[in-house]
């Protein structure tokens, strides 16, 4: 069942007041992930896979690209350091490292991604 396009400009809320809609399209995560070290993937929006490159390297593919590689992407782990070192239209990076700067394999990883989206 198709239920065609909806446009709007603004959203208004009855008592929260309004929000311009470009807010919650250019505004909202475009992809998200929670993962174990290794490729169990506990969680996930806008992801298609999850590559080990090695220890504490990973990459995330997108079900649907960016629009550029010019967005913002945050790695997070619990126990460690993260960098994002590497991002492209299709995928980003995440690289987990302890405190003496060494890769290491961390048990909660987290990505998230915000911009525009193809």
């Amino acid at each position: 069942m198709a239920f065609g396009t909806l446009k709007a400009d603004t959203l208004t809320h009855s008592t929260a007041g309004s929000l311009a809609t470009n807010y919650v399209v250019e505004g909202s995560a475009k992809a998200y992930i929670r993962f174990n070290a290794g490729t169990t993937i506990n969680g996930s929006f806008n992801v298609a896979s999850l590559t080990d490159d090695g220890t504490g390297d990973y990459h995330y593919n997108f079900t649907n690209a960016m629009s550029n590689a010019n967005y913002t992407h945050v790695g997070m782990g619990g126990n460690v350091g993260i960098t994002d070192d590497t991002v492209t239209t299709a995928l980003a990076n995440i690289g987990a490292f302890n405190a003496s700067g060494s890769a290491i394999d961390d048990t909660r990883m987290n990505g998230h991604v915000t911009g525009d989206l193809a």
